[in-house]
């Protein structure tokens, strides 16, 4: 069996990796539509992507025996 909390982790950070390629492809969408309009909203758009690549595996991580528990794991 394996342990909830990397099983958590796991599907954090593959959440967390398509997150950072669909917010990938929306500033690139934006940039080539305005490019000096949007500089603020890509930048802030960049720092969320980069915040949740990291932040999602670690709430996985506490969130997996949390929900294991729940289920009777």
């Amino acid at each position: 069996m394996t342990d909830p909390a990397i099983l958590g982790a796991v599907l954090g950070l593959a959440i967390g990796l398509a997150d950072f390629f669909v917010l990938g492809y929306v500033i690139d969408v934006m940039a080539r539509r305005r490019p000096a309009e949007r500089l603020g909203a890509g930048t802030a758009l960049n720092i969320a992507r980069i915040s949740q690549l990291v932040l999602f595996p670690v709430v996985g991580w506490f969130a997996g025996p949390v929900v294991a528990s729940n289920l009777g794991g």
